[in-house]
């Protein structure tokens, strides 16, 4: 099947639904990052995250394919990527992404449908879509660490809050498997635009915040520029900007020969209890170009309120020359 495609709309961009499909001329993903335990096993606590990323590279457009599982209390990660240049079972319709027999989402009124078949595990899961979904910075149109290029832009918009529930199987190298019912929140991100991705000095660190209250922050972080965004999403879907706060790296770990924050001291004056850490609860782990991984968020009190999907890009604790990210993306 072939793909939608619409034109690239900035200010004057479609509704959530309208912009779901393929913008013809830009980088663009669909990207999903939650949490579950297994029912019953509350204590059990897994992250997830399937990516499906068309990025213009000069005259490079792949589709690449990124799923992946960790379990939390033992740091077991299971991970699947593909690229492929082009396929007749990868496209993008007005309600779906499909990435051969790896990867289904299909959008519908309330909800989101992903099934999953990778090499080490299968997901069935139904994502509720909640509260909502929310524009993020000015009407949608985020400036990614670098004001004065106008190409420095991308369109973005989340669904913060989706009740997940579903099935899970997780298979050994010896072929037994083991099913899960889980229950748990996943977040949701849509996100395209002219932004030239191997613009190392504009990488970012992204933190998704997740209340146990119901209420989001979403911290875009350019350290480089240096340039600061981000989205308070209240449980009665309010809205507000989060651009004056400070992030401070506790420590930092290397991989590929990189290095990349780990543990982090948040200060956001006005928003919720202002002063939190964030807490890593896994070693992490670079997934092609990015690094990733799920922490615990704690009040001033020292109480675990929260979890918080972290995403690294190297450039933005790394010298550009350092980095060649055509190479990485050799590793697919």
């Amino acid at each position: 099947m072939k793909s939608e495609t619409i034109p690239y709309r900035q200010e004057n961009h479609g509704s959530f639904d309208a912009e779901w499909p393929l913008q013809r001329g830009v980088s663009g993903w669909w990207y999903i990052t939650g949490y579950f335990t297994e029912e019953g096993k509350p204590e059990k606590l897994y992250s997830y995250q399937f990516t499906v990323v068309r990025p213009k590279i000069l005259f490079f457009t792949p589709w690449i394919l990124q799923l992946a599982i960790t379990d939390v209390d033992s740091g077991k990660h299971h991970f699947t990527q593909r690229m492929k240049i082009s396929d007749p079972e990868i496209y993008v319709t007005g309600d779906s992404v499909k990435y051969m027999d790896f990867a289904w989402l299909k959008r519908g009124e309330k909800s989101m449908h992903l099934v999953v078949k990778a090499d080490t595990f299968d997901l069935d899961l139904l994502l509720e879509k909640g509260k909502g979904a929310t524009w993020h910075a000015d009407d949608g149109v985020l400036v990614m660490g670098g004001a004065e290029d106008p190409k420095r832009r991308t369109v973005y918009y989340s669904y913060t809050n989706m009740p997940t529930t579903g099935r899970v199987v997780l298979r050994d190298p010896n072929g037994e498997s083991r099913t899960m019912q889980v229950n748990g929140k996943s977040w949701f991100d849509r996100q395209w635009g002219p932004y030239k991705l191997v613009k190392a000095n504009t990488h970012w660190e992204w933190f998704s915040l997740r209340f146990y209250d119901d209420e989001e922050v979403m911290l875009f972080a350019f350290p480089q520029c240096p340039y600061y965004d981000g989205t308070f999403i209240g449980k009665n879907k309010e809205r507000r900007l989060v651009r004056d706060y400070t992030l401070t790296p506790k420590g930092f770990t290397e991989a590929a020969q990189m290095k990349f924050s780990m543990g982090w001291d948040l200060v956001m004056p006005g928003i919720k209890e202002e002063k939190y850490e964030i807490r890593p609860l896994t070693e992490g782990q670079l997934n092609l170009a990015y690094f990733e991984l799920i922490a615990g968020i704690y009040n001033p009190k020292g109480e675990q309120v929260g979890l918080c999907m972290v995403e690294l890009l190297p450039g933005a604790r790394n010298p550009q020359s350092a980095i060649n990210s055509t190479n990485l993306f050799k590793k697919v």
